[in-house]
C-alpha cells in the first residue's frame, strides 16, 4: 500500500513538472519572398524588390491589363535569425495561388506568404501607352491628364474653332483596339466648353475621353534659355503654321546672329540636342566662357522678349591625368594628419583630396588589397596610352578578399567614409560652387572583364558555378555564373545638398544615377548595353566619349560625380576576380562641332 502511494505521488509529480515545462526558444525569423515570376505580355524585366515586398511587371503596350496571364510564380525563404535552421520552402503557405491564372492588374494584386511570420507582397503592373493627338495650328505639345481622361491642346486663336483638323491620332495600342481615325475625329469645337468627347475602345472596354482646345495668341514662348561654357540651349513651344527662328548676340554688341539651320534639333536620338514633338530646340555653339549673351525668338513677324544668360567657366577635374598618387594611412583621422601608411590614394597631399577608391577598406586586411593604384610608363610602356603626355595611369582590379567578400576595383569622385566590420560607408560626389555644364566627358580606357566567379546570395558569399542561375539583392537581379562582368562609368551633376552615402550593408542606400532623384545631367556607360567597348577594344587602349544629357539645363548643379568600376555588381559583393580596368587623361568637353559632336 505504501509503495503504491509512492508510485502514485511520483507519477503525479512528474506529470505536473512536465506540464510546467514550456518551449521558450524563439522561433527563427524567416523572410519570405517571390523568387521567380513568369508573366506573358511583358516589355522588360520584372522587378522583385524584397526591401519593399513589391513585384513590378512592365506590361507591353498591346497587353490587356485586365487579363494578364500569370504562367508561374515561385517563392523563397531566407532565415534571418537562428541561421542554423533550414527553412523548408515547400511549407510556405500562400494566401492565393496565381500559377496559370488570368489576373486583372488594373489594381495591385496582394498575396500573403506565411511560415513562422507572415509577409504581404504587392504585385503591380506598369504600362505606358504612346498616345497621340495633334491638330492644325497647334502651339506646343499636347497635355495629357491620364486619370481624368482629358487631352488639351493650345491652338492659334486665329484658326477657327469650328474647323479643327486632326493631323495625327492614337489613343491606345495597335492593333488591339478601335478608336476614331483622323477622318472620324470631331472638327467643331465652337461651343462654350471648347471641347468634344470621343469614345475609345480597347480590349472590349470603352473609355470616354474629353478633347479640349484652348485658343491662344500667337507668340513665341520659351521653355528655357540656358547656358553652358561654350553653348546655349534653347527650347520653345512650336507653333503650327508659323516660322520660328532664334537669334543671339553677345551683350553690348549691335548685330543679331541667326541660329544656323544645322543647330536646330532634328534627331530624337541625339543626346546633345534631342528633338521633342511639339517644341523647337536648338543649341548655339562656339561661344566664349564667362560672357553674357542675349537670345531672341521670332514666330513669323512677332518677336519674343529678350533673354539674357551668362556662359559658365571651363572647369577641369583635379588630377584628371592621374599623375598624382601617394600612400597614407587607411584610418581617416590619421589620413587628415598626413600620416603615411599602406593605402594608395589618387592625390599627393590631403589638401588635394578629390578622387577616392575602396582601398582604405581593403588595406585594413593587408597592403596587397590595394585594388586601385598607379601604374607607370617607365615600368611598362603599355601602362599608359601611346599618345598620352603623362607617365602614370590608374589601374583597378577586382579581388576575392580572403574568401570573405568580393571587392570591386573602383575609382570615383568622393571620399571613403569608414570601415564597419566587412562593410563600408562611401560618399559619392563632391560639392561644387560653379555652374558647370560640360556636354561630354572624354577619357582613355583599357578594360578586360572576366566571367563572374564570386557571388553573394542571401548574405552568403560563395563561388559562382558556371551556368548556374542566381538572384542577388532585394531586387533579385538575375546572374548566371560565368557571365561576363560589367564595367560601368557614369558622370552626373545633381542638385544634392551633400554627397550621397552608400552603406554596403544597407541596400536601400544603393543608387542608380539613371533613376536617382536630383540628377540634372547624366553621362552613363555600361558594358552590357554598350558592347562596342567589349567587341573591339578589350585589352587595348582607346578613347571613349560619354555624352552628358540634361533633363533641365536651367538647373544649377551643386554636386559632381564621376565613377569608374570594372565590376558593376560590386555593391552586391558579386563579380569576377579577373576583371580589371586602366583609366587615364580624363577631360570635360564644353562645345559641339557642326555635326553635333563634342569638341
Amino acid at each position: 500500500m505504501t509503495k503504491k502511494i509512492l508510485y502514485t505521488l511520483l507519477f503525479v509529480t512528474a506529470t505536473t513538472l512536465s506540464s510546467c515545462i514550456k518551449n521558450d526558444l524563439p522561433k527563427p525569423v524567416v523572410d519570405l519572398y517571390i523568387a521567380t515570376l513568369d508573366v506573358e505580355g511583358t516589355n522588360g524585366d520584372i522587378t522583385l524588390d524584397r526591401s519593399t515586398y513589391t513585384a513590378t511587371i512592365p506590361l507591353a503596350e498591346e497587353t490587356n491589363i485586365e487579363a494578364v496571364k500569370f504562367n508561374s510564380i515561385t517563392y523563397g525563404a531566407d532565415v534571418v535569425t537562428n541561421v542554423s535552421y533550414e527553412a523548408d520552402e515547400s511549407q510556405i503557405v500562400v494566401s492565393k495561388d496565381l500559377n496559370n491564372r488570368i489576373v486583372n492588374m488594373v489594381d495591385p494584386e496582394y498575396i500573403t506568404l506565411s511560415y513562422f511570420q507572415s509577409y504581404e507582397w504587392k504585385i503591380v503592373a506598369s504600362q505606358t501607352i504612346n498616345r497621340i493627338w495633334t491638330v492644325d495650328g497647334q502651339i506646343g505639345a499636347t497635355e495629357w491628364d491620364l486619370e481624368g481622361h482629358r487631352a488639351t491642346i493650345k491652338r492659334r486663336q486665329d484658326y477657327p474653332l469650328g474647323d479643327v483638323k486632326t493631323t495625327a491620332v492614337r489613343f491606345g495600342p495597335r492593333p488591339t483596339y478601335d478608336y476614331p481615325e483622323i477622318a472620324q475625329m470631331p472638327t467643331d469645337f465652337d461651343n462654350s466648353e471648347k471641347s468634344r468627347n470621343i469614345t475609345v475602345s480597347a480590349h472590349n472596354r470603352s473609355t470616354i475621353w474629353e478633347l479640349i482646345i484652348v485658343p491662344t495668341e500667337v507668340a513665341l514662348d520659351f521653355e528655357y534659355v540656358a547656358a553652358g561654357a561654350n553653348i546655349i540651349w534653347i527650347k520653345a513651344a512650336n507653333i503650327d503654321g508659323a516660322s520660328i527662328q532664334f537669334a543671339y548676340r553677345k551683350r553690348n554688341t549691335e548685330e543679331w546672329l541667326r541660329v544656323k539651320d544645322e543647330w536646330y534639333a532634328a534627331d530624337s536620338k541625339n543626346p546633345y540636342n534631342r528633338y521633342e514633338e511639339g517644341f523647337v530646340k536648338a543649341v548655339i555653339r562656339g561661344l566664349e566662357p564667362n560672357s553674357e549673351y542675349e537670345v531672341i525668338g521670332y514666330a513669323d513677324e512677332k518677336q519674343s522678349d529678350i533673354k539674357v544668360v551668362k556662359t559658365s567657366t571651363l572647369y577641369q577635374l583635379p588630377n584628371s591625368q592621374m599623375e598624382e598618387w601617394a600612400k597614407f594611412s587607411n584610418n581617416r583621422e590619421e589620413l587628415f594628419k598626413g600620416e603615411a601608411g599602406p593605402c594608395w590614394y589618387p592625390f599627393s597631399s590631403v589638401q588635394d583630396m578629390f578622387w577616392a577608391t575602396g582601398n582604405p577598406g581593403g588595406t585594413s586586411l593587408g597592403e596587397k588589397f590595394n585594388l586601385t593604384y598607379p601604374v607607370y610608363k617607365s615600368v611598362n610602356p603599355d601602362n599608359v596610352p601611346e599618345d598620352s603626355t603623362g607617365e602614370v595611369s590608374a589601374y583597378m582590379g577586382s579581388q576575392n578578399v580572403l574568401g570573405m567578400k568580393f571587392a570591386a576595383g573602383n575609382l570615383f569622385v568622393g571620399y571613403y567614409g569608414e570601415t564597419l566590420g566587412t562593410n563600408a560607408k562611401i560618399y559619392f560626389g563632391r560639392m561644387i560652387d560653379q555652374n558647370i555644364k560640360p556636354v561630354a566627358v572624354r577619357f582613355k580606357v583599357k578594360y578586360s572583364r572576366g566571367g563572374i566567379n564570386w557571388i553573394t546570395v542571401n548574405n552568403k558569399y560563395q563561388t559562382a558555378s558556371t551556368g548556374t542561375e542566381y538572384h542577388i539583392g532585394s531586387k533579385q537581379i538575375k546572374i548566371v555564373g560565368g557571365q561576363p562582368d560589367v564595367a560601368k562609368v557614369f558622370f552626373c551633376l545633381t542638385d544634392w545638398s551633400e554627397p550621397h552615402c552608400v552603406y554596403s550593408a544597407d541596400e536601400s542606400t544603393f543608387f542608380d544615377p539613371r533613376t536617382a532623384a536630383g540628377v540634372c545631367g547624366l553621362g552613363y556607360f555600361d558594358s552590357d548595353y554598350n558592347p562596342e567597348m567589349v567587341a573591339d577594344h578589350t585589352n587595348i587602349w582607346h578613347t571613349m566619349t560619354l555624352p552628358i544629357e540634361y533633363t533641365d539645363p536651367e538647373v544649377v548643379p551643386s554636386c559632381l560625380l564621376l565613377t569608374f568600376t570594372c565590376s558593376g555588381y560590386g555593391d552586391y559583393f558579386t563579380g569576377s576576380s579577373e576583371s580589371w580596368m586602366y583609366v587615364d587623361d580624363i577631360e570635360l568637353l564644353y562645345d559641339l562641332d557642326e555635326q553635333n559632336q563634342p569638341k
